[in-house]
């Protein structure tokens, strides 16, 4: 009995200190974030660095981790139909796809639980938990100002679920994050002017609204999976407890279900960015067609790359393939891929995942064939 009364006693004390670094944690992810975002501005750098990246630090830790653990690893490649496969640049990249997005996935839920928890439940209702069209262009606005990749949104998007936020405003969140990202826009404006760029600002403003409203038909309903699950743990909780403990309660209950597929992800994200450059070759071959957009959508709807790593790329090919093709290939492989799949078929079952993403292609493929008629600069 006194071993076991000792045992309880221990948890609770280790779980109230991993509560306080929790949030240690995560003042110091969020303040280096804008500490950069602030010096970009104060140097003159260029627009994409003046964006706070809150998931930057912990991608940067992630890559030195997985670098430090695999330099021992010889160079091995190995052919395939898809491209070469680097056995020691795959291994680097699952490490740092396993330390980045569990960590963004417990620190998210973790935030908004406190969020929730702390702030009062009316200024919740007026922003992200309306579920009418202000709370949508409170969601769009949220994804704007937070551009991450595919494999990393639809962590954020469970933590803004498991925070209140509507299935309006967490719908157009998961839309508008990957979809306006800053590298596309300022892709545009260097190809075809502040005219392009304006005109995929304002396409996918719309697109994650109409996300936010097509969500019932798409399924975009994780709460049954999240919140079911965190009013058990709730219902369990000790009246007394801190709100720091209580939220890390709720933020390990939810991550405990989704760490598995977690990891999952992250071995399919380290297996795909082997055939990263791919899609690249295929476009060259492409060129000018006018079906270019939709074979760029799905040559690159299953990888997983970041925008980052697409921009430099796609622009040297601007000279021979359109730009709404580039543009169609830049946000295939940014607003999808095969690891989101894997988190959202956890999330929101396998049919509702298929619509979710036909949603997408369907949007990319659209804007992309609208983008050369418009800019037809051949």
């Amino acid at each position: 009995m006194i071993n076991r009364l000792l045992i309880v006693t221990t948890r609770e004390s280790f779980e109230r200190l991993m509560s306080i670094v929790s949030l240690i944690a995560l003042v110091l992810i969020v303040g280096i974030a804008l500490f950069e975002s602030v010096r970009a501005w104060l140097t003159g750098a260029d627009p994409q660095h003046l964006v706070p990246v809150f998931e930057m630090p912990i991608a940067q830790a992630g890559k030195a981790l997985g670098k430090t653990l695999t330099d021992w690893m010889p160079d091995w490649s190995i052919p395939s139909p898809f491209g070469v496969f680097d056995v020691k640049y795959t291994a680097s990249y699952i490490i740092y796809e396993w330390f980045k997005l569990p960590i963004i996935l417990f620190l998210t839920t973790y935030g908004m639980t406190l969020l929730r928890l702390r702030i009062s439940t009316a200024w919740l209702e007026r922003t992200i938990g309306r579920n009418d069209l202000m709370g949508a262009i409170a969601g769009t606005l949220m994804g704007m100002v937070t551009p991450v990749c595919s494999c990393t949104v639809t962590n954020l998007y469970a933590g803004l679920v498991a925070g209140c936020a509507s299935q309006r405003a967490s719908s157009a969140f998961l839309f508008a994050s990957p979809a306006l990202n800053e590298f596309a826009i300022i892709f545009m404006f260097v190809i075809v002017g502040p005219v392009g760029a304006l005109i995929y600002v304002l396409a996918g403003v719309i697109a994650a609204l109409v996300t936010a409203y097509l969500a019932p038909f798409l399924g975009l309903d994780p709460s049954r999976l999240i919140k079911d699950h965190l009013n058990r743990h709730a219902s369990c909780s000790h009246v007394n407890e801190s709100l720091l403990l209580r939220a890390h309660r709720e933020a390990w209950s939810l991550f405990k279900r989704l760490f598995g597929v977690v990891l999952f992800s992250g071995l399919l994200a380290g297996i795909l960015v082997n055939f990263n450059l791919t899609p690249v070759a295929y476009l060259k071959q492409i060129g000018a067609v006018w079906w270019g957009p939709i074979a760029a959508t799905l040559l690159g709807l299953p990888l997983d790359i970041n925008a980052a790593s697409t921009g430099p790329m796609l622009v040297a090919l601007h000279q021979v393939v359109p730009p709404g093709t580039l543009i169609a290939a830049m946000m295939a492989t940014t607003v999808s891929s095969i690891p989101e799949w894997t988190m959202l078929d956890r999330l929101l079952g396998r049919f509702n995942a298929i619509k979710v993403v036909l949603w997408y292609a369907t949007y990319v493929m659209l804007l992309g064939l609208f983008l050369n008629q418009l800019f037809d600069l051949r």
